[in-house]
Formats: structure tokens, sequence, C-alpha cells
């Protein structure tokens, strides 16, 4: 079946079990592990709907760690762009270059190998949209007096809203069309095989979905800023959304450049975000900054850390983490191409370049491991890399407004915000003429400035940079053509629902 096979009280629960992999399922994630939760007692209480909300994001941390080393969200957006040579962790090497039997991996832009399953699949992303339709149509129909106010109903509303959305939007990216399921189903063990949507129309979905969320949300700039959807959140997100189909309906309607515009302009008029000074980086990577819009959180103070130390960990060696001798290898070449000024406070923070055969992405453990913990400090063993899975922060939101401006030929205003970011990194402002181009100057900002933050495929997909960037030895134009930048679907999915269709490109490619 397309949805997960439990009946709603299985859901719910499978929300707190989900956190396998991590220590604990406390704070964002905790849920109540009750065996009554089923309709009779459950949703009456404000508290029952929260609970229902943090299984819904629960299920949403879980599908974007998925595979091995919980790194898809990093597998999706980075591996496939040639940034890696190789990993030191057996598992992450594996996935990086595959093997004889399994494929050549990743980074020669192979997503077929039969180690790739885990990220070939959509389960993990139809168990959330199911947990968040739950929320949707229980806490709807919940009286309004069982809430401490109405805005904490509107709230959870919002943030169901959004969780959908933004699942639906990740799939889009990885798979174009997919299944749009936008009802509850209290018996999802009979539900019907439906047959992908297009695309476009998923995309509609979710930016109405983002409407009504930024209506129902506040800006939040309390303590869960960030990690819970907020209006903020809403407005990036939406952004995205407009954006992506843009490049998707090929680029035919440039209302949806003008309507991304707009929706961050909503952010940046807010005041509720600055950019975080380079100084302070070790903060902004941490997480929950005042740059920070949207982050799934992996916190270590609130026992949310992966326990096998996911893509922020084996990115590293010693002297950064004891007792891991070898850290991944990173394509010098191409990071070298793309940090070019020994000024930019990128350049230096974002990697450590004293091994000659080692380029080290220090950017989340900080260059004094500011960011690192140790479950056991005398042994230093068990690392910790603390920070947040970042998905939305200002400077992004900047750049992919500069991008879509420069698309509307709105030059001056794209220029503008490209130059904020490159004034934080200590970069000049970008001055057109010779061989400066603006359109490149903004993609290659963007590479530098998200670089390994889940971000640079999609980017270099919508701007149709892939076979400039990556080479067309690796990435014929005949293939980004025929679309061949989308997974294929795993094939396990086509036992269970016979109205599936592969993606074309994949079909007679598989193994």
């Amino acid at each position: 079946m397309i949805l997960s096979k439990y009946k709603i009280i299985s859901i719910v629960l499978l929300g707190g079990m989900l956190c396998a992999g991590l220590y604990s399922c406390k704070k964002i994630t905790d849920l109540k592990p009750e065996g009554s939760v089923y309709d009779a007692v459950y949703w009456k209480t404000e508290s029952d709907a929260t609970s229902g909300l943090m299984g819904a994001y629960s299920f949403l941390r879980q599908s974007q760690t998925l595979g091995p080393s919980n790194m898809s969200s990093f597998a999706y957006a980075d591996f496939t762009t040639g940034v890696l040579k190789e990993g030191g962790d057996y598992a992450l090497n594996f996935l990086v270059k595959g093997d004889q039997y399994y494929g050549t991996g990743l980074n020669v832009d192979d997503f077929a190998g039969d180690y790739l399953d885990d990220f070939q699949s959509w389960k993990p992303y139809y168990q959330t949209i199911n947990m968040a339709n739950t929320v949707l149509e229980k806490v709807g129909k919940m009286p309004d007096n069982v809430f401490k106010s109405a805005a904490n109903k509107k709230a959870i509303l919002g943030e169901a809203y959004f969780i959908r959305a933004y699942t639906y939007f990740y799939m889009v990216r990885i798979w174009g069309d997919v299944p749009l399921v936008l009802k509850y189903d209290p018996d999802p063990v009979s539900a019907k095989n439906i047959q992908r949507s297009p695309e476009a129309a998923v995309l509609d979905s979710c930016a109405a979905d983002m409407k009504k969320a930024s209506a129902l949300l506040k800006w939040n700039t309390g303590a869960d800023h960030a990690v819970r959807a907020d209006k903020g959140a809403a407005f990036a997100l939406l952004a995205h959304v407009n954006r992506w189909k843009y490049f998707v309906t090929k680029e035919q309607d440039t209302r949806l450049l003008s309507n991304a515009v707009a929706a961050i302009d909503s952010i940046t008029n807010s005041g509720n975000y600055q950019l975080v000074p380079a100084a302070n980086f070790d903060q902004l990577f941490k997480g929950r900054s005042v740059e920070g819009i949207f982050e799934i959180n992996t916190s270590y103070a609130q026992n949310e850390y992966q326990i096998n130390g996911g893509f922020y960990k084996y990115t590293l060696g010693v002297p950064y983490i004891a007792k891991q001798t070898k850290s991944t290898i990173f394509n010098s070449d191409v990071i070298n191409a793309m940090f070019t000024d020994p000024q930019d406070a990128r350049y230096n923070y974002y990697f450590d370049r004293s091994k000659s055969d080692d380029i080290v992405l220090t950017k989340y453990i900080g260059k004094n491991k500011q960011n690192l913990q140790y479950l056991d400090q005398n042994n230093q063993a068990g690392a910790v890399i603390d920070c947040n899975i970042s998905v939305f922060r200002l400077a992004e939101m900047k750049l992919l407004r500069a991008e879509c401006n420069e698309l509307l030929h709105n030059n001056s205003a794209a220029a503008a915000d490209l130059n904020d970011v490159k004034r934080r990194s200590n970069l000049p402002d970008f001055a057109e003429g010779g061989d400066n181009d603006l359109k490149t100057e903004i993609f290659e900002e963007t590479f530098r400035e998200l670089f390994c933050e889940g971000h640079t495929w999609y980017d270099m997909v919508r701007n149709k940079r892939v076979v400039d960037y990556i080479g067309s030895d690796r990435f014929s134009q005949a293939r980004f053509d025929g679309e061949g930048w989308k997974w294929p679907i795993n094939r396990a999915l086509f036992v269970d629902n016979k109205d599936l269709a592969q993606n074309k490109y994949w079909i007679g490619i598989l193994r």
C-alpha cells in the first residue's frame, strides 16, 4: 500500500518508536506511550492534540535521517554533486563510492544501486503525511474550548499543514509526480492504490497548505524558535514551492517568481531574523540562532541526537574526533574551484586544509570544537556533533530571492541580496562586467554559503547547472533533458501498487 499499514493507534505510537537511532524522544518528539490512544479517549484535550503533532514531527525527522549512517537529507542533495571522493566510515564510503556488485555510488550519479533502497522508498514520507492528515482531521473537529486559546489550536493545525506540505515538496524534488493524499484515512490498510499526481498539482497543494498555514501561525521567537514551524517557515516553504514550480512548468509563468519574492519579503519585513556574524558561525550551525527559520531538531541537551553520529560526525577525524582516524575525503578540486578567496570567512571556518590529502569539513563542529560532545567524557568515546539540521535560514532566503529577482531582470534587487550575504563573509560586493555574470555569481555564492546543508543538488537542478558543474562525462545533457535528475521509485512499491509507473528515465535501466 502507499500509506502506512497501521491503524491510528499504531500510527501515533510508532511516532514515538521511530526515534530508533536516537537516544530519546524528549521535548519536540515526546509522545505519550499509553496504549489507550484510540478515538474514544484520545483527541480530547490540548495535550492530546500536541502529542499527535509531536508524532508528526517525529516522523518528519525520521524521514530526513534514513539510510546508512542516518544521512538521507545530505545524500540526496550533497553526495550527488561530486563534493565527496570517499568516506572514512565504511557505511558512508559504501554509499559514496559503491562497489563492483552494488553500483558505482552517488558520487558518480548512480541512483540505482541496491544499497540505495532506503533512498528510493517513499514509505517514510507517507507515514509523515498520514500523521499530519490525522492531526488535521482530529484537531479540526475538536471543540475550541478544550484549548487554552484559539491561537493554540490554530498553531497546531498550521504546523500540521506545514509538515504535510514540506514532506510533499521534499518528495517532488526527488521523484517528481507522487500520489497526493490529503485526507485522513481511519483504515489505511484498506486504502485503494492510487496513481501519481502531476508534480505541478502537488506543488499547488503545497502552496495552498502554506497559505492556510501562514494565516494560522504566528511568528515564533520563543523557546521553540526554528524547530517548530511558524509563519516564517510557512513563507519560506511557499517561496521554494513557487520557485520549483517555475522550473518544472518550463519557466512559463513569471508570476511564480514574483510570488516567491513576495513570500521572502514577508520574512525580511518581519524583522524577526538577522544574519549571524561570521565570528559566531558556531552558533548559527548549532541551531536556533536569529538566522534560523526552520530546522530539524537534533539537540544533545534534549537527547535527540543521532546515535550513530550521522553526516556531521562522519565528515571528521583526528584531531576533531578522538579515535576516529580517517575523515571523509572531500573533492579538493571542487572545493578549491568554488572557495577561492582566503578572506572569505567560510574558506577558513568551513574547512581544515592542513592535511594535504584530506580537506576536513569543520563547518558544524566549529574550529575550536565548540559543538562537540562526548557521551563518555573520560574516555572521549561516543562523539556527538551537537547541531540541528538546517532547512531554511535567512541567508538562504536572501540568495533564493536574488535568484528569482535576476530571472525577473530586477538586477539591482538581486545584487543587493547577494551582497548582503557576501559582506557577512567578508567578501567585496559583486561587480558585474568582464567575466562576471550576476546569474552565475548568485549560483556560486549559494553553493558556497549552503555547502553540505542539503541544498546544492536541488539548486543545480532548478538552475540547469548539473551538466556544467558535474561534467557531461558523468551527467549528460540527454540524461538531464530526460529528467534523469529524478530518482527511481523503489521496485518494491510496484508489488503493492499496480497503478504506479516508474520515472521515465529509469525504465529499462534499473537492475
